[in-house]
């Protein structure tokens, strides 16, 4: 199952970076420096495309990008507060790669419950459809799964149209594929392992290959 899969996780350059160069650093600086500039120009940004870029869809069809702070969308009230939904410097810049190399889902942590998103791009839902995904997604699917053990953390009392499922627990998640076509999202409960929600993705690489807002590949996503 492994060889269909591609993560990336935004502390992986901030490592690597501290590793080298460990001895010249305190562990205040050391944690700063987990906290990076996103936007488009900077050095995190390139890495972050460099890695999207390299992915062969044909053999690695599932494009998922883990973060630890919410670079994409959340309805936690310390993000909903400002009215940004998500980390500064962060969304603005991504949802362009996100688009671009057609990031399938996006997860995060830092926010102590569970959410998802529909598919979206620019804050608009970019299809009705709520659990069995077909075809081109046309956006990214963003999930909050916070809920790992830390004090739980409330949802502000706002509506989005983005928003479709919310849970204030501790959960965890599971995600299986079973062949290159089709992907099986779960989230369990911890207390009780149930299944509290789900959703699939079906899809060839044709699929990925069809022209959608700000993303039309010639033949293929590899360079």
């Amino acid at each position: 199952m492994s060889r269909w899969w591609k993560f990336y996780d935004e502390l992986l350059w901030p490592r690597l970076c501290l590793e080298w160069n460990m001895e010249s650093q305190n562990s205040n600086q050391d944690n700063l420096r987990r906290e990076h500039d996103w936007r488009e120009g900077t050095e995190q940004y390139k890495f972050i495309e460099h890695c999207l870029a390299s992915v062969d869809r044909q053999k690695q069809p599932w494009l998922i990008f883990l973060a630890h702070r919410v670079l994409g969308y959340s309805s936690t009230s310390f993000y909903a507060v400002d009215g940004a939904f998500g980390e500064p410097m962060g969304r603005d810049s991504l949802q362009k790669l996100w688009q671009k190399y057609k990031v399938d889902i996006a997860i995060y942590g830092h926010a102590h419950n569970y959410e998802r998103t529909c598919p979206i791009y620019e804050s608009v839902c970019t299809s009705n459809e709520k659990r069995a995904y077909k075809g081109s997604l046309n956006g990214t699917i963003h999930v909050v799964a916070g809920g790992g053990g830390a004090s739980l953390t409330n949802f502000a009392n706002i509506n989005t149209t983005w928003s479709l499922v919310k849970d204030v627990d501790y959960g965890f998640l599971k995600l299986t594929s079973s062949d290159p076509s089709n992907l099986l999202f779960e989230y369990k409960k911890s207390s009780s392992g149930k299944v509290y929600d789900s959703f699939t993705i079906s899809r060839d690489y044709k699929d990925i290959l069809v022209c959608t807002v700000d993303s039309c590949p010639a033949t293929s996503l590899t360079s």
